[in-house]
């Protein structure tokens, strides 16, 4: 048996009337921008301190590590 898909159409979700012709501007983009800057800044900064207590906890205890 055949399948006849000919006559199947997509429904839009919303009449036309009430989408928007265009986009409008986000202004909130900037500050996005500012919060991605601040996380990666942050991010590294508590790699650095990290790496820091992680070093003094190894030299506290007489640790070393050995690298082949």
């Amino acid at each position: 048996m055949r399948d006849d898909f000919s006559n199947l159409r997509a429904e839009r979700d919303e009449p036309v009337s009430y989408r928007a012709t265009s986009a409008p501007s986000n202004p909130r983009q900037g500050n996005l921008t500012l919060q991605i800057a601040m996380g990666i800044w942050l991010g590294g900064v508590a790699l650095g301190i990290t790496g820091w207590m992680v070093n003094m906890l190894l030299v506290k205890f007489g640790m070393q590590i050995v690298l082949p």
